[in-house]
């Protein structure tokens, strides 16, 4: 199998090889050429930049798309395409572009390419990552070529946050207007562009010699290669036949980091939970929910799952280093067995509980957390048959909300608490509308929340919020843990963005450099 597969990256990577030019400097400086080889652990379903389809995907769409800004290195919100912005009143933003940016086919970037990306993300037929975060915008205007303004039907905090994920993207309008399907093919203003995309083979992008950053990228080209399983893709990584992966399993680790020939790029950046859907008995009865909530030994699944590289998450979900993070709804849920039993005897489910649990077999921590949960729950007498397909298929019925109980790995989406409107707002695509999980209260103070400017206001109510919701319990959070990429020690240049930014880690491709 090694064999088979060493002799297929091998031939991806000297595809882009042949021409390499390595560029003299002192030890350090980053040198131009090579090609850069990504073990991926997933098939990006689509290639559309507005769509979130897993972080795999993300990281190839960050390396070829841009936003007006972006998440920077340490996580800080830099400009990208637009040069400086400003805020006109308490609703109009303002933003001046980049002048001489053009689209990878030559097409100049436009405020009428702004406007017609911010439209299709908010285009409910798009199916946007973003359109349930962004319908603050009331509309877009072009002001001149190079400037556009967002106006908002309200004052809006997490902007600029939510605009900085990759999902942000600005297309080039005339490309898509004349009937391209960008959920196959790519084309931006970031430092790499698209060449083809094989499926079950590669992703290939090439250097954009036109990019706006001086100097960068420094790779001549990254070739993205799928490898589902996480053994494969780190055995390969040893071998030297890749040179960058993502999805480090958990318990490999502490392992890499003492390996001289590799190093691991990870940080706390990741929680895993378990999302119900209501709509389906028995997780029609909150107290079924709570019940699971009580039987979880967090500690253990920080231990087993993590290699102890973890913390347990007993109540607020907020990161506990955020300001938002409320300390006092830490340990409600703690290992209670015996509660666990109360309430599904109180929910008429005293002498036992069959349950089928969903979870990707594509990622090892996803399938390990479910077999411990499964032997966890069976203590309090709820026997849980695993349901293991591809990340594909789960994707594809999360999206469907085709599911009733689910394992997922996930991270906060933005460097601000109201990514919790993804979990919890009536509104948003990314889970309550697939499920028909309403809670006016809950609308009401995220609705709130965004709006004022003050912070300590914003921490009252987002207190109210974790209460609420975690009483509610549509989610059971389990633990954060460690979440990363690993590289041969000769990959230079690459960052992991800190905590729950590291799924946007591939911004740092443009910087990445090969030492060798």
């Amino acid at each position: 199998m090694m064999r088979i597969l060493a002799a297929l990256v091998a031939a991806v990577a000297l595809a882009g090889l042949g021409a390499t030019s390595w560029a003299a400097g002192a030890a350090g400086q980053p040198k131009r050429g090579g090609t850069l080889v990504y073990g991926l652990s997933t098939e990006p379903p689509d290639l559309d930049p507005h769509v979130n389809s897993g972080s795999s995907s993300g990281t190839v769409k960050a390396a070829v798309y841009q936003g007006l800004v972006r998440y920077g290195h340490g996580g800080a919100i830099e400009p990208a395409l637009a040069e400086h912005w400003g805020l006109v009143g308490q609703t109009q933003y303002v933003f001046h572009l980049r002048p001489g940016v053009r689209f990878h086919n030559g097409d100049p970037l436009t405020a009428s390419d702004v406007k017609f990306s911010l439209d299709r993300i908010l285009d409910p037929r798009t199916g946007s990552a973003l359109r349930s975060s962004l319908r603050a915008i009331k509309r877009v205007d072009v002001v001149d070529p190079m400037t556009v303004k967002i106006v908002l039907n309200q004052p809006f905090a997490p902007l600029l946050a939510y605009l900085a994920e990759p999902y942000g993207a600005i297309v080039d309008a005339k490309f898509v207007q004349g009937g391209a399907n960008l959920r196959s093919t790519m084309l931006g203003t970031g430092p790499f562009k698209f060449v083809s995309w094989d499926p079950g083979q590669r992703v290939r992008l090439v250097r954009n010699e036109a990019y706006w950053e001086p100097g960068k990228p420094y790779l001549d080209a990254i070739n993205f290669v799928p490898l589902a399983d996480a053994q494969t893709r780190l055995t390969a990584l040893r071998a030297g036949d890749i040179m960058l992966m993502d999805f480090v399993p958990q318990e490999q680790m502490n392992a890499i980091a003492r390996d001289p020939q590799l190093r691991l790029y990870a940080d706390v950046g990741i929680f895993m939970c378990i999302i119900f859907n209501p709509q389906r008995k028995p997780y029609d009865d909150v107290r079924v929910r709570q019940a699971i909530a009580y039987a979880i030994d967090r500690d253990a699944v920080v231990k087993t799952i993590f290699d102890g590289r973890g913390t347990p998450i007993t109540g607020d979900v907020i990161p506990s280093s955020w300001w938002a993070h409320d300390r006092n709804a830490d340990g409600m849920y703690t290992y209670r067995p015996d509660k666990a039993r109360q309430l599904l005897r109180e929910a008429g489910y005293g002498d036992g509980l069959r349950i089928t649990i969903l979870a990707p077999i594509t990622y090892s921590l996803h399938t390990r957390t479910a077999q411990v949960l499964q032997a966890q729950l069976a203590k309090v007498g709820i026997q849980a048959q695993l349901d293991l397909p591809e990340w594909a298929v789960v994707l594809n019925r999360h999206n469907q909300g085709d599911f009733a109980i689910e394992v997922r790995g996930l991270s906060a989406s933005v460097n601000d608490p109201d990514f919790l409107s993804l979990f919890y707002e009536s509104d948003s695509t990314y889970y309550p509308k697939q499920v028909g999980f309403k809670d006016a209260q809950l609308d009401q103070w995220l609705d709130e929340a965004r709006v004022v400017g003050n912070q300590a206001i914003r921490k009252q109510l987002y207190a109210k919020i974790e209460e609420r919701a975690l009483a509610l319990a549509p989610w059971v959070y389990i633990a954060w843990g460690d979440q990363g990429e690993a590289a041969r020690a000769y990959v230079r240049g690459y960052d992991h963005y800190p905590g729950p930014l590291g799924t946007y880690s591939g911004y740092s491709l443009s910087s990445t450099w090969l030492a060798k």
